[in-house]
Formats: structure tokens, C-alpha cells, sequence
């Protein structure tokens, strides 16, 4: 069977993957709706870019953990970030505030993720 590029479906899926993981580093924190797109926003052009590769599962199957493990993190500064602020919901600016830190921070997710 000839490997394909990964769809619309695929991308939803792995996208949705990165918000979970979102969500538990934020942990009970609120999230604001529009802050749950501006994360969806942030990976999806690195989703849609590494599933282009008609080799995309086997590399998704190697480096999910590293997408978990970063947008997780991201979660985590985005709370600590909020809770900085006295807020008790993460906010889309808190989003982009974190993703700035976390720069740099595992850059083998870079297929996946936005660093």
C-alpha cells in the first residue's frame, strides 16, 4: 500500500492530541474559549506541514511523545503565567507569552510543534 499524505481528519486528530496535553499542564486552571484556539492556531501550520511527508505516521508514531510533552509545558507556563496576573483562566496573550518562553525548549518536537 502507497503511504498518502495526512488529512484534514489526521491533522484534527493530532491537534486535538496537543489540547489535551494542553489541558493537563494547565490542570484546573480555566481556559478561556478563545485561548483554546489561539493553542489550535499555534500548531496547526506544523501539523499540516509534517503531515505533508507521506512518511508522516511512522514519524508521528516516533515523536508524539515530544508534541505531549511540549504542549503540556505550554499549559504549565500559560497557568503559572495567568496565576502571575491573580487571573483564574489562561487567556490567548498568556498562550503567546508562553510560547515565547518555551522557545527553543524541545526542539526535536519542531516537526509538530510551534518553536
Amino acid at each position: 500500500m502507497k503511504r498518502q499524505p495526512g488529512t484534514v481528519g489526521d491533522a484534527e486528530q493530532i491537534v486535538c492530541a496537543a489540547v489535551t496535553a494542553f489541558g493537563r499542564g494547565a490542570k484546573s486552571m480555566r481556559v478561556a474559549p478563545p485561548a483554546v484556539e489561539a493553542v489550535r492556531r499555534k500548531f496547526i501550520p506544523k501539523i499540516s506541514s509534517a503531515l505533508e511527508n507521506p512518511e508522516w505516521q511512522a514519524a508521528w508514531q516516533r515523536e508524539q511523545v515530544y508534541l505531549r510533552a511540549y504542549a503540556e509545558a505550554l499549559g504549565q507556563r500559560a497557568k503559572a503565567l495567568a496565576a502571575e496576573d491573580k487571573r483564574n483562566t489562561i487567556m490567548p496573550a498568556d498562550i503567546d507569552a508562553a510560547t515565547t518562553t518555551l522557545r527553543g525548549y524541545m526542539p526535536i518536537a519542531g516537526r509538530w510543534c510551534p518553536v
